[in-house]
């Protein structure tokens, strides 16, 4: 009997091995195509994760690297490997040369979306704002009136009755598109005449939504923005 289990659990981690590695082959292929029209855009630098005794990781989305697109020079290339470290405000794939994680060029990607959908363009940075990082933007709303968020993960310290626990704590911070410039969301009360809005109107379709401005702010915002845009 204990025969049978150890030869099945064998077995299935074979299998699973050799899932993995024709993922990573997958993956590795989608690289090298990049590579080949764009060799600039690898910088050469192996991805190595920082702060491992942190709970939780310092990615947007998940830690687990999955199929999105990106767009470099214009041109568009569809099911690469991705990852955002939003800690480092680094975009990440997979090299077959290396066999293990690199760092992408910055300097050279224009956007990418990940597998959940959500796209990051590359924007100039907003005056006075201390952490553009590298530049990437999430693209809520795309319009006369734009919405973005900007993504970035700290350091959250809780002391439990038993010892210090360190974790990741993430932060988003919301800018508006003006004639193509990113500045930061005014208090609540501004809102409105920032996006040229009724205020009782506006008021209407939040209460209409059921959206709270602390509880759903994106939600809150691409309403207004909405609105803004279809006056």
């Amino acid at each position: 009997m204990l025969k049978i289990l150890f030869v099945a659990v064998a077995l299935m981690v074979s299998s699973q091995l050799m899932a993995q590695e024709h993922t990573w082959k997958q993956y590795a292929e989608k690289y090298e195509e990049i590579i080949k029209h764009f060799p600039e855009i690898n910088t050469g630098t192996h991805y190595i994760e920082e702060n491992r005794s942190l709970e939780g990781h310092p990615f947007y989305l998940s830690a687990k690297i999955e199929l999105g697109t990106i767009t470099i020079g214009g041109f568009n290339f569809e099911a690469v490997p991705l990852q955002y470290d939003i800690w480092e405000d680094w975009v990440i794939s997979f090299s077959s040369v290396f066999n293990q994680r690199m760092i992408l060029n910055h300097l050279k990607i224009d956007r990418f979306t990940l597998v959940d959908g959500s796209t990051f363009v590359k924007r100039e940075k907003p005056s006075g704002f201390l952490f553009h990082g590298n530049g990437f933007y999430r693209e809520i709303v795309k319009g006369e009136i734009g919405l973005y968020a900007k993504y970035r993960k700290q350091k959250k310290q809780e002391s439990s009755t038993m010892e210090l626990v360190r974790s990741y704590d993430e932060v988003a911070r919301y800018f508006f598109d003006l004639e193509g410039t990113l500045v930061p969301i005014p208090k609540k009360k501004n809102l409105y005449e920032t996006l040229g809005l009724s205020k009782k109107l506006a008021k209407q379709e939040i209460k209409r939504s059921g959206l709270r401005y602390r509880k759903n702010k994106e939600a809150y915002l691409q309403t207004l923005v909405n609105m803004s845009n279809h006056d």
